[in-house]
Formats: C-alpha cells, sequence, structure tokens
C-alpha cells in the first residue's frame, strides 16, 4: 500500500518536470548528458513517450490466502536426531545431530548447528558429530541458510541430556 501511495506521489511530482524539454548532449569523447538547458541555438528537444497516470480511486490489492499461494511443497526442515528430551550417553562426549526435509536442499545452501544458541561452522549434510559436549542439559537447532547467510529455513530447538558412560581404563 505504501510504495503504492510513494509510486502515485512520485508520478505527481514529476508531471511537472516531463512538460519541460529534454535535451541530449553527446561530448567529443562519447559521453552522453542529458539536461533541461537548451545546449545551443539550434539544439531540438528529445522525443518523449507519454507518461501514463491512472487516475481514479485506490485499487485494493488482493492478497490470496495462505492455501491459496502455498503451491510449493513445505519445506518441514526438522531435527531426527536427538530426540526431544532424549538422554544421550557417550564415552566421548559425541552428539550426533541429523536432520531431515520434505524437499531436496539445494546444493549452494548451508546449514547452521546451533548448540546452546552458539553458532557452530557450516555443514553443507544433513548430518553432523560434535565432540566435547558438556554434560547435562543442553539444547541443538538448525538455520538452513544462503551462501551469505540468509535464512531460509529454521528448525525447532530440541533439548537433550548429555551424560557420560564409564570409560574402560586398558591396564
Amino acid at each position: 500500500m505504501k510504495t503504492l501511495m510513494t509510486l502515485l506521489a512520485l508520478c505527481l511530482i514529476s508531471m511537472p518536470l516531463a512538460a519541460q524539454p529534454i535535451y541530449k548532449i553527446v561530448d567529443e569523447h562519447g559521453n552522453i548528458t542529458y539536461t533541461d538547458q537548451k545546449p545551443s541555438d539550434n539544439a531540438e528537444p528529445m522525443r518523449l513517450p507519454e507518461i501514463n497516470v491512472v487516475q481514479g480511486e485506490e485499487a485494493e490489492i488482493p492478497i490470496p490466502e495462505a492455501s491459496e499461494r502455498d503451491d510449493a511443497p513445505a519445506m518441514n526442515f526438522r531435527i531426527v536426531s536427538p530426540d526431544d528430551q532424549e538422554h544421550i550417553f557417550s564415552a566421548e562426549d559425541t552428539l550426533t545431530v541429523t536432520l531431515d526435509s520434505d524437499i531436496q536442499i539445494p546444493p549452494t545452501a548451508q546449514i547452521v548447528i546451533f548448540i546452546n544458541d552458539t553458532a557452530q561452522p557450516p555443514i553443507h549434510s544433513m548430518s553432523a558429530d560434535f565432540q566435547s559436549m558438556e554434560p547435562g542439559e543442553n539444547t541443538v537447532r538448525a538455520e538452513l541458510q544462503t551462501a551469505a547467510g540468509r535464512v531460509l529455513a529454521t528448525t525447532d530447538a530440541v533439548t537433550f541430556y548429555m551424560g557420560q558412560t564409564a570409560r574402560l581404563n586398558p591396564d
């Protein structure tokens, strides 16, 4: 709505400017300059196309319902593992995060995993291992991003509990 009003205001402001003659000047180096100042007595103004202005009431732009505009399949980007509230016991304090989506992830996309709200280096696969996890309650979530960092999809956060199993001493 604001864009339409801004466009209409710019058209109204530019109307007096359109009535003035515009001259095209080409210098000896081929550079082109457009001006409303007559460069010489024999200069001819350019013929410009007429400006079309819509008159009348402001048009309402219909916005389709979500069900009407969602022709593309839902991405359904989600964490498959670990499960929410899962207790993980690992001698190496290793967490494996596995993701899934209902559509193919573009090869140029990157996935950023957040463990306890700390971003890990981007990955380009649907599974990754993370070492030296802190024992106790932790959270994990993921973002699917463009190479420039624009977020395309986000998973729900998953809470899990990291525990340690007893390490065997080889002695």
